[in-house]
């Protein structure tokens, strides 16, 4: 089977680079237009129903109309002047609120739209939740519905804030925007740059290591080029799947298998390169078709082997309880399935078409090579394994002694925060009001009596302390 499929690969290779580049670009296209159609809002419907959040999140859809990509947002409108709000300000504040749950929020058009890209222009749910104690702002709830990572989401976010913005400039007053998709986006355009640059430079240090080991311009720029197209196309497939069998998957899902997939697929085509390299070098007389064909025959073995592996591992997770797990395992498995069958054909194909200009204009193939620092790592490892395992754990303990005592912070305007709008408007209410006011979570009591709640059965909650309400959680969902 394994050879069947590289031996086609390098016996027509143009007809399967020409499938790949058609269906594969067409596969990781049509994966972009509905990753987010495929994508699950939140984490909260990946848990067991009997989690008290499942449970809230079933009683918020089925008895309050609330939509599982609801993107709640907090909105701070206080004066221009700094001085405390007046009732006449107050009413203006709701007036204009009033005025922005009737008007239609339209997406703008993107710079380079997406084929079949939805529009998410929509009506925004405005309303009024409180005054800060000393009347220095005032607060409004402000629901949105999308996916809160979808580009067309975020862009028609910034058209409310940026309209919302106009709107109470012209009443003398200032915004805020904090919470839900307010966080996200100002996270998302801070990092933008970092995360470029981040890019940029470790796809400059792949090609960088490959020139330094192959002394090609082919041989480093192929690996990244076939990798990309089979990776956008697994992400086609695992979106395809997911619609498919109406799977929900998580929004990290496409990242994390970027991420797996340029990792192992790299791996696979430099095993075939070095064997490449190796074979032309011990046999001048053969073609680079004829090479190719006994290297991806014998590779690809190894290569497959690799990759069932990794598959069943992550398959495994498919018996996950978490059901963010449940979905991720397979994905990651399907995604390798398909960079297997790219490393047996698309792969081959590339090495039969280039042949010895794979690794021009490096003279490597006319001379036996050199023993490196590789092998002369490799001989003082095998002279003295013992004393270097005792170095390496020592080296390795020494590194990892930065972690001791470390804390993680996963809070807004933590260490090492970026300051963002969002997190600065947060901090503004914290000042005034409890830091979770900004993005408040919402908890559902029935009573265990079966009667009717009234406001003066509630009335005490919010008066204990944690300790006293322990009674009271039993019956609440949150």
């Amino acid at each position: 089977m394994i050879r069947a499929l590289t031996g086609f690969s390098t016996r027509s290779p143009w007809k399967v680079i020409a499938l790949w580049a058609v269906l594969g670009i067409a596969a990781a296209l049509l994966g972009q237009a509905f990753v987010f159609r495929a994508s699950q809002p939140g984490n909260a419907g990946f848990l067991p129903a009997q989690y008290d959040s499942a449970a809230a999140l079933k009683i918020a859809e089925e008895r309050f109309g609330v939509k599982p990509d609801a993107d709640l947002l907090t909105v701070l409108v206080a004066r221009s002047d700094g001085a405390p709000l007046g009732a006449a300000d107050e009413q203006r504040i709701d007036a204009q609120a009033a005025q922005m749950s009737r008007q239609r929020v339209a997406m703008p058009r993107p710079k380079d739209p997406m084929p079949l890209a939805q529009d998410h222009s929509q009506i925004p749910r405005v309303s009024p939740a409180m005054t800060a104690p000393d009347r220095a702002f005032r607060l409004l709830s402000v629901e949105l519905t999308g996916h809160a990572a979808d580009p067309g989401v975020q862009a028609t976010y910034r058209a409310f804030r940026d309209s919302a913005r106009d709107l109470f400039a012209q009443e003398g007053l200032r915004t805020g925007f904090t919470g839900g998709i307010g966080d996200r986006v100002d996270t998302a355009d801070a990092e933008e740059t970092r995360s470029k640059v981040v890019a940029i430079i470790m796809l400059g240090v792949i090609v960088l290591l490959h020139v330094l080991v192959f002394r090609s311009a082919l041989a480093a720029l192929l690996p990244l080029l076939a990798v990309s197209v089979i990776g956008g196309a697994a992400t086609g497939v695992v979106v395809g799947a997911a619609l498919l069998t109406n799977t929900g998957l998580a929004d990290s899902t496409p990242g994390l298998i970027n991420v797996v997939l340029v990792g192992i697929g790299i791996d696979y085509f430099l095993f075939l390169l070095f064997r490449f390299r190796e074979q032309l070098r011990e046999h001048p007389e053969q073609s680079g078709r004829e090479a190719a064909a006994e290297v991806a025959g014998r590779v690809g073995t190894a290569v497959t082997s690799a990759a069932l592996t990794i598959v069943a591992a992550f398959a495994t997770l498919g018996v996950a309880s978490f059901g963010q797990f449940r979905v991720l395992g397979p994905a990651i498995a399907l995604a390798v399935l398909v960079m297997l069958l790219g490393s047996l054909t698309f792969m081959p194909a590339l090495l039969a078409v280039t042949g010895r200009k794979m690794f021009w204009p490096s003279r490597a193939l006319k001379r036996e090579p050199r023993a490196g620092s590789a092998a002369r790592l490799g001989d003082r490892v095998a002279r003295r394994p013992l004393t270097l395992v005792l170095a390496s754990v020592a080296l390795l303990g020494a590194l990892a002694a930065g972690v001791v005592g470390m804390r993680m912070d996963y809070g807004q305007g933590g260490a090492g925060a970026d300051r963002t709008a969002a997190v600065d408007t947060a901090q503004e209410i914290a000042r005034a009001l409890p830091a979770g006011v900004s993005d408040p979570t919402s908890v559902f009591v029935t009573a265990s009596d079966g009667g009717a709640l009234t406001v003066e059965r509630l009335a005490g909650l919010s008066g204990r302390s944690p300790g006293s309400t322990a009674s009271a959680r039993s019956r609440a969902r949150c």
